[in-house]
C-alpha cells in the first residue's frame, strides 16, 4: 500500500511554466555534465595523459573543466583546429554551468520589474565577497538556458563522435 502524499510546506510562488523550465534546466544539465565526464574519462585513458590523472577526480565542475583543457591541450597540442573546437565547447559548457547555476541554486519568488509582477530569483555570491543579487527571469529566458545547455551538449557528442575512436578500432 502507499503511503499518501507529502504535502508541500512551502508553497512557491512560481508559476507552472517557469517550474517546468526549471526542471528542463536541471534534466539538460544532468545530461550534459555526464557526457562531459564520459569524454574526460575517455580522453584521461589515453596513454599519453597519465601523467595528468588525478588521484582524486575534482567534484567541482569548474575543476573537472580546467582537468579536461589540461587534457586536451596536452593530447591535441599537435592539432590546433580540434583544440580550437572543444575548448570551445568546454568554455561554452562552463558558461553554461554559470546560467545553470543562477537557475538551480537560485530562490525563486514573485518580482516586479517596471511595475509588472513575475517571476525573479535571487542568488547568492559569496566570493569574492558576499553580494545577493535579484534577476527578473521569464519561463521563456529560464528555457533559453535549457536550450543553450541542450546545444553544448549537442555539440559535445558530436565532437566526440567525429574525433574520438573506441579501443575496438583499428
Amino acid at each position: 500500500m502507499n503511503s499518501p502524499r507529502k504535502k508541500l510546506a512551502v508553497k512557491l510562488l512560481i508559476d507552472d511554466d517557469t517550474m517546468r523550465a526549471i526542471g528542463h534546466v536541471t534534466a539538460q544539465w544532468s545530461f550534459l555534465e555526464i557526457e562531459f565526464d564520459t569524454l574526460l574519462g575517455r580522453l584521461l585513458r589515453h596513454p599519453a595523459a597519465k601523467a595528468i590523472v588525478p588521484k582524486n577526480m575534482p567534484q567541482a565542475f569548474d575543476r573537472r573543466a580546467k582537468l579536461f583543457r589540461g587534457c586536451v591541450n596536452l593530447l591535441l597540442s599537435d592539432q590546433p583546429d580540434l583544440l580550437k573546437e572543444i575548448s570551445g565547447i568546454v568554455n561554452d559548457a562552463t558558461s553554461a554551468r554559470g546560467q545553470r547555476d543562477k537557475v538551480v541554486h537560485g530562490q525563486w519568488h514573485l518580482g516586479r520589474k517596471k511595475g509588472k509582477l513575475g517571476t525573479a530569483v535571487t542568488t547568492v555570491r559569496r566570493r569574492p565577497e558576499f553580494k545577493m543579487e535579484l534577476q527578473n527571469m521569464s519561463a521563456e529566458q529560464v528555457e533559453n538556458v535549457a536550450a543553450e545547455i541542450s546545444n553544448v551538449s549537442c555539440r559535445l557528442i558530436w565532437w566526440a563522435q567525429m574525433n574520438i575512436r573506441d579501443g575496438s578500432e583499428g
